[in-house]
């Protein structure tokens, strides 16, 4: 049977603050301090200002509006000033504040596909390495190999887990939980792929027989 993905995991809601670079307007007190440095006579403080500002993310856009020039003017600005001004510029924050640039937080959804029970995963594991080793006709392990393959199944119909999941937490292909999942009946030739190597175990060998 062929089961949607949402039966398979379920949607998770997530909080993610996001910095807000759209539409930026620098807070009232930088635009006057901005205002009150001469373009001619406070120059290079007004220029290392600017370009502490770019630094700290602000957009070439609002400090071109608030400072009356275009954005190649900032750009410009920005890339002759040295970074030690920008240093100096930055240990005087009450004089120069530099504001973080704002956010918004919102809530984002994604999916999170279902994950094997503790107690059907460690079992699992535990099973595997016996299951692996089943060889022919050869009886050894084959009560295990039933229980790993049962619980395969378990996690898969009842637990809901994917078997590109269940894949992962064990290590292997999913094509191969898959095959074993043919193998011992839980699942049609259909649902495993069309191999013909997808075929029961013979009846004999099985520990149920």
């Amino acid at each position: 049977m062929t089961k949607g993905r949402k039966e398979y995991g379920k949607k998770v809601a997530v909080e993610k603050t996001h910095t807000i670079t759209n539409g930026l307007v620098l807070p009232d007190n930088v635009q006057l301090i901005l205002k009150s440095l001469d373009g001619k006579t406070d120059a290079l403080v007004r220029n290392s200002y600017i370009a502490a500002l770019r630094y700290a993310g602000w957009t070439l856009q609002s400090i071109g509006d608030a400072t009356g020039v275009s954005r190649e003017r900032i750009r410009q600005i920005e890339s002759t000033i040295d970074l030690e001004l920008v240093r100096q510029i930055k240990m005087f924050p009450n004089e120069f504040p530099i504001p973080a640039l704002p956010t918004e937080t919102v809530i984002e959804y994604k999916y999170e596909a279902y994950e094997p029970s503790p107690e059907t995963l460690a079992r699992l594991l535990e099973l595997q390495p016996m299951a692996q080793l089943v060889r022919s006709h050869s009886p050894k392990y084959r009560v295990e190999a039933e229980e790993y393959v049962a619980l395969l199944w378990k996690a898969h119909n009842e637990e809901k887990v994917t078997l590109y999941r269940l894949a992962k937490c064990l290590g292997v292909t999913h094509g191969a939980l898959r095959f074993r999942l043919v193998r011992y009946g839980y699942m049609t030739p259909s649902q495993g792929g069309s191999s013909k190597s997808y075929r029961p175990v013979m009846q004999k060998n099985r520990a149920t027989a």
